[in-house]
């Protein structure tokens, strides 16, 4: 059986998502960011109330996310907890009510590692995900692109180094504001915070 050309074509690339680790980047001299490691704090306002925390190594291949808010929807409470680790290309989230994670894998970024600097990768992946380059706009002293997105979901981001520091969405008739209110370089981080529990399984 003939394995259509543009099949080959992209097999080198999922090769390359699969099977790179951090570490493996980093080794090579890839950079997801240009700022080795960091901590951001945000604070989740508009039509919601609740706080995010990313924290990130390894030039950012290496993460962890977590996100607790509360929102009215359909005349409901609703109560949102997010808790992704990321490591290279692949993305775990984790779900505690079942000691469970699933995985996938995120080529945007190790798509481009290696064919661009770190600030050329974050506007690519801007621009394809439907963005705008509007302006600059100062948050917590750090001078931020301000893109604005014409999604049903997503409507602007506030973007420094590749890092996103305000993220304006909607989530149903909610306007949901996430605004970053601390931004620590170069923090001591424990290793043991990116790996997945032990005892958790993989759901497909």
């Amino acid at each position: 059986m003939r394995i259509p050309v543009i099949l080959l074509s992209l097999l080198p690339l999922l090769v390359f998502c699969q099977e790179q680790t951090s570490q493996d980047l980093i080794e090579k001299g890839l950079k997801k960011y240009s700022i080795e490691k960091g901590s951001i704090s945000y604070e989740v306002t508009g039509d919601a109330n609740g706080e995010e925390i990313f924290i990130f190594d390894r030039f950012g291949w290496r993460s962890l996310r977590k996100l607790t808010m509360q929102f009215e929807l359909y005349g409901s409470e609703r109560k949102q907890v997010l808790h992704e680790i990321s490591d290279g290309g692949t993305v775990y989230r984790i779900n505690h009510s079942d000691s469970t994670y699933r995985k996938r894998i995120d080529i945007r970024w190790t798509s481009q590692a290696g064919r661009t600097t770190p600030q050329q990768a974050s506007e690519s992946i801007l621009f394809n995900l439907g963005g705008t380059y509007n302006s600059d706009s100062v948050l917590l002293g750090k001078t931020c692109q301000v893109w604005t997105f014409e999604s049903k979901s997503l409507k602007q981001m506030w973007v420094w180094k590749g890092l996103v520091l305000k993220r304006i969405s909607q989530l149903g008739e909610n306007n949901i504001v996430t605004t970053a209110n601390k931004i620590e370089l170069e923090p001591t981080i424990e290793a043991s915070i990116f790996e997945l529990p032990a005892i958790y399984q993989l759901k497909e």
